[in-house]
C-alpha cells in the first residue's frame, strides 16, 4: 500500500481530497461559479452564439468546462458538441478551420478553405434541430486577427430565430487585450463573464466540501483551523488551484505528525518547504492574525519516524513560530534515529 494511501487512511478518507486534477465530483461551485454556469447554460440553450469565460489560471475554468460537457453528454439527442483544447498559437486560419471540422468528425472531399467551410455549414444546417456548440479551452492561444475572424465566420450561420453554432471560449484574462483589438468579434459576444478569486468563506466551503466528498467522518476528519485557512487564502490570493495544492501538502504534513488538526504553523512550514515564496511574503504571512491557541499551551503530537519500531511522542512548536516548529520536528526525528541505534 502506498504512503499516500496510508496517510488518507489515518484521516478515514477514501481518497486524497485535494488531488491536482479537475475532477467534476470535487467541484465546489461558489456563488460566482453558479452565476457563470447559469448564464452560460442560458446562452447555449437559447443559441445566442458567442460566450466568453475569462479568468486567471486556476480559477476553475477547466472544471466549469467539464461540468458543461457532462451536462451536454447526458442529453445527446438535444446537444451536439465538439471540444477543441489548447489550440496552437501559430495556426493559420485554415489550420483552425481544419481542427474545428475534424472535431465535428467531418471529412470534406477537397482540402480547401471553401470546401471545409461548406462542409461545416451543411453539417450545421442538417443538425439545426439540435444545439450545436463548439467549446474552445485555452482560447488565449488564439491571438491572431485572422483566427478570430475565422471563428466569427464559423458561427455566423443562423436562422431567423437563432444561431446554428454556439461558440464557448474559456481563456485566461490576458486574452481580453486581444479581444479589445478585435471589436468585430467581441461585439458579437452574447456573454463575457470574468471569474473572480475565492473569498475566505469560499475557500472554507471548498475545503469542507472536498473533505466530505472524500469520505470524511467527524471522529477522524482533518480539521483546518480558521487561522490556517486565512493563511492559505492569503498565500493563494484566492486562487483555488494554488489553495488546493497547499491544502494537499499541509494535510500530508499533518498525517506525518499524526494529528488531525491542520494548524497555521503547519501551513507556514509547508509554504516554506514546498513553495517558492520569498522572505517578504513569508514574513507577511507569519504576522497574520492571532495564534490559534494560547502561546504557552503545548499540544502533544506523535511523530512517526521511518524505520522506528515505536512512535516518538513530542510537543508541537510554540504557536506562530514556524522556525521553532521546523527545528522541533527535526529534533524529534533525530531522537528517533538515536533510539534505533541504542
Amino acid at each position: 500500500m502506498s504512503t499516500s494511501r496510508l496517510d488518507m487512511n489515518f484521516f478515514g478518507l477514501r481518497e486524497q481530497p485535494f488531488a491536482p486534477t479537475a475532477d467534476p465530483s470535487y467541484f465546489c461551485a461558489t456563488r460566482d461559479h453558479k452565476a457563470c454556469l447559469y448564464r452560460l447554460w442560458n446562452s447555449i440553450d437559447e443559441r445566442h452564439g458567442i460566450a466568453l469565460i475569462l479568468g486567471n489560471y486556476g480559477t476553475g475554468k477547466t472544471t466549469l468546462l467539464r461540468k458543461l460537457m457532462s451536462g451536454m453528454a447526458s442529453d445527446p439527442s438535444k446537444y451536439n458538441t465538439a471540444v477543441l483544447g489548447s489550440p496552437i498559437p501559430s495556426w493559420t486560419s485554415f489550420s483552425l478551420l481544419e481542427a474545428i471540422v475534424n472535431q465535428f468528425q467531418l471529412r470534406p472531399s477537397d482540402r480547401t478553405f471553401g470546401a471545409y467551410m461548406q462542409a461545416l455549414n451543411e453539417y450545421l444546417l442538417a443538425n439545426r434541430n439540435r444545439v450545436s456548440t463548439l467549446i474552445i479551452d485555452d482560447a488565449q492561444n488564439l491571438n491572431k486577427r485572422g483566427q478570430l475572424e475565422l471563428l466569427r465566420l464559423a458561427q455566423n450561420l443562423e436562422t431567423p430565430q437563432h444561431k446554428l453554432l454556439n461558440l464557448v471560449c474559456f481563456a485566461q484574462l490576458e486574452w481580453s487585450r486581444v479581444l479589445e483589438a478585435a471589436p468585430n468579434f467581441l461585439q458579437r459576444a452574447n456573454l463575457v463573464y470574468t471569474l473572480s478569486a475565492f473569498s475566505v468563506a469560499d475557500l472554507r466551503e471548498m475545503i469542507e466540501f472536498r473533505l466530505k466528498q472524500a469520505g470524511a467522518q467527524f471522529a477522524h476528519a482533518p480539521d483546518f483551523g480558521d487561522a490556517a485557512i486565512e493563511v492559505i487564502h492569503a498565500f493563494s490570493e484566492g486562487n483555488p488551484r494554488v489553495a488546493v495544492g497547499l491544502c494537499r501538502n499541509s494535510l500530508l504534513l499533518a498525517a506525518q505528525l499524526e494529528t488531525r488538526r491542520v494548524t497555521v504553523e503547519m501551513v507556514l512550514h509547508t509554504i516554506e518547504k514546498t513553495t517558492t515564496a520569498d522572505v517578504e511574503k513569508l514574513t507577511h504571512l507569519r504576522g497574520m492574525g492571532p495564534a490559534e491557541a494560547p502561546q504557552r499551551e503545548e499540544t502533544p503530537i506523535v511523530v512517526k519516524a521511518v524505520g522506528a519500531e515505536a512512535a516518538v511522542a513530542a510537543a508541537a512548536a510554540p504557536h506562530g513560530n514556524i522556525r521553532n516548529f521546523g527545528q522541533r520536528a527535526n529534533q524529534i526525528l533525530l531522537q528517533a534515529a538515536r533510539a534505533r541505534q541504542r
